[in-house]
This record gives structure tokens, C-alpha cells and sequence, in this order.
């Protein structure tokens, strides 16, 4: 455990106070610490795969590399390099200090090795303790990694291999609340870019695309009911495309617009179609624009309406399910109302 701090006036670098021993944590918050970590990578918290960029020796990769393999009396010296990077990293005299953790272990049925930094900013808050006659609280100052608080930014080095070697191939996943905010570009850049030595992944195009495919497939094989089959339809559009938010994640969608009796078969569906279902995916419609612009709906083999989401949207057409006037025996009993609110001004 180390501990960086904030710059002060001028460029220069204030040195890391180092950590010289492992810490020891006891059965409790050994368990507590590792719920933690579960919890901000869960696609709840939106935590997302990075594309790794620097990989040499002098990265912080290249030094998870010696953490994994390193002995308990070697790994808090090699772990000085990572506060070193850390420290460097944060350029700003307005990124405030913190603990950064250096831990290490295995994850996964096979136990693959990962290694794991968190860097997690002070607090100040109350405690409540038990004295002999009375309850005893106590005021606590640079506290850190408390449940009511997101004040920290994590990832995660996973080992492809269960034994690690030069050629070993490496995962990072990145828990920073900032990179869920409308803008993208200013979320924590020194911490997975300057510290890390990761970018955003560049699959972001096709992983949008698929998940709109996908759920599309779901929606028109999976529900029967006609209206929740529109307001789906609607609620895809509206998700892919008037959502600002840069990442986004299927348990997402399912949590906003699925009934409750929908969301595990969902989540099932992309996992069989090998869509990512346990991280987040970068929101890139760049490529989607056509698809996104117009809506179609078919009314059985000879009738067809296109239709923009913005205007189902705004009330400007509206398309409503009927019990049908008159229809003789063995006739469709549902007719449907179309209503668009805007003269004819054109026949193709």
C-alpha cells in the first residue's frame, strides 16, 4: 500500500510515500476487500474491458508481469514502479492524491493470475463504537474505500495463462465512475491512458451493431404480445440512439425496459450468441446511421410503414392496436389505427 500525492506548484513530481511490507488483512476484510473489487467490476458499475497499448518493460503492464511471479519479500520494492507511474501520471495540479493498493491472485476455475491497482481518494467520516457505558462515536479522518462512496478508480491485469511467460497475453478491465459520464473524453484520460497505458477498445462499432441485432432477434422471437412488441421496438431505438452515455451494458437495457419475466432469458440468449454480457461495451452507432434513421413496420405481406423514432417519439405518428368494427367470423379481430398528425405532401 502507497500513497501519492497531489502536485503542487510547478511541474515537479511529489515523490510516493512506499509501502515496505505486505499489509495483512484479516479473514473479515480480506472479504469485504474482495466484494469490493467484484462489485465495481460487476457490468452493474460499469466497468469496462480496455484495449492495452503499452506493453514493454517500463509499463505498468511489464511490471504486473514481474508482480505475478514475484516472491512476498520482493513484491512491495517491485511494486514502487507502479506508484513511480501513478505519480508521474497525474500531471494536474488539480488530480487530488490518494492510496494506491498493489495486490495480486487468481481468478476463475482454472486460476488464472491477475494483477490488481486501485487507486482510492481520502475521506473523512464518524465511526460508532462500543465503550463500556455508552455508545462512543469517534470522527475519522483519511478513510478510504468506504461502501457510500465511489472515490476510487481500479483495474485489473488477467493472465490468458495459467502460467505466465513472455509470450503470456494480457486482459485489463477498469472500474472509473467518470468514464460512465456524458463525456467520454474527459474521464480520468491520466489514470487508464497516461498511468495504465490502455485506450478505449476499437470494437466498439461491432459490438453496438451486434447488441441492436441481437436484441432485435430476442424481441421478435421471445414476445408474443403485440403492444410490449412495439414498445420494445421503440425502446431500442430510443436506448441506441438518444443515449448519450458512451458505454452501455445488456443487464442495462434489460433493468430499463424488459418485465422482470424476460430479463434472464435475455441475458441467456447473448450469452449463447457470445455477446458480452458480464462488462460493459463502448456505444459507437457511427457506422449504424441508416439503420438508426428509419423505423418500418409490416402490416401482414402487402403493407408497410417507415416511420422516424423521432417522430413515434414525439406523438407525430401515433399506431394503436383495435378491437377490429365488423369483422365477420374468421376475420383478424385486431385492426390497426394509424394516426399522423401532418398533411400528405408527397406520393411515390
Amino acid at each position: 500500500m502507497h500513497e501519492v500525492f497531489q502536485r503542487k506548484d510547478g511541474p515537479n513530481i511529489v515523490p510516493p510515500s512506499y509501502g515496505k511490507e505486505l499489509e495483512t488483512l484479516d479473514t473479515k476484510a480480506l472479504t469485504h476487500f474482495g466484494m469490493r473489487i467484484t462489485d465495481a467490476l460487476s457490468a452493474q458499475s460499469k466497468s469496462i474491458e480496455m484495449q492495452i497499448v503499452k506493453t514493454g518493460d517500463a509499463s505498468v503492464l511489464g511490471v504486473a508481469r514481474q508482480l505475478v511471479v514475484a516472491t512476498d519479500k520482493d513484491f512491495p520494492t517491485i511494486s514502487n514502479r507502479v506508484a513511480d507511474a501513478l505519480a508521474e501520471a497525474q500531471k494536474s495540479r488539480g488530480i487530488p492524491g490518494g492510496m494506491l493498493l498493489v495486490f495480486d491472485g487468481k481468478v476463475g476455475g482454472d486460476e488464472k493470475p491477475f494483477v490488481g491497482m486501485i487507486k482510492a481518494e481520502m475521506q473523512s467520516g464518524f465511526q460508532r463504537r462500543h465503550a463500556v457505558a455508552k455508545v462512543v462515536t469517534e470522527f475519522l479522518e483519511n478513510i478510504f474505500l468506504t461502501p457510500a462512496t465511489r472515490l476510487y478508480k481500479l483495474s485489473l491485469f488477467v493472465s490468458d495463462d495459467v502460467t505466465v511467460t513472455n509470450d503470456t497475453q494480457w486482459r485489463c478491465f477498469v472500474f472509473d465512475s467518470n468514464i460512465t459520464a456524458a463525456r467520454r473524453e474527459n474521464a480520468a484520460v491520466y489514470f487508464y491512458d497516461g498511468f495504465l497505458g490502455c485506450a478505449f477498445p476499437e470494437n466498439g462499432k461491432y459490438e453496438t451493431a451486434k447488441f441492436f441485432d441481437l436484441t432485435k432477434e430476442f424481441i421478435r422471437s421471445s414476445v408474443n404480445d403485440r403492444e410490449l412488441k412495439r414498445d420494445l421496438g421503440d425502446a431500442l431505438f430510443a436506448f441506441m440512439k438518444v443515449d448519450q452515455a458512451p458505454t452501455f451494458t445488456s443487464q442495462q437495457f434489460g433493468e430499463m425496459y424488459l418485465p422482470p419475466e424476460l430479463r434472464d432469458s435475455f441475458n441467456r440468449f447473448l450469452e449463447t450468441k457470445k455477446f458480452p454480457t458480464n462488462r460493459a461495451v463502448v456505444r459507437d452507432i457511427s457506422e449504424m446511421g441508416g439503420r438508426l434513421r428509419r423505423r418500418k413496420y409490416k402490416f401482414g405481406p402487402d403493407i408497410e410503414l417507415s416511420v422516424s423514432p423521432d417522430a413515434i417519439r414525439d406523438g407525430t405518428a401515433t399506431i394503436e392496436d383495435l378491437p377490429a368494427e365488423g369483422a365477420e367470423k374468421g376475420e383478424i379481430g385486431t385492426w390497426t389505427r394509424i394516426t399522423i398528425r401532418r398533411p400528405m405532401t408527397e406520393q411515390l
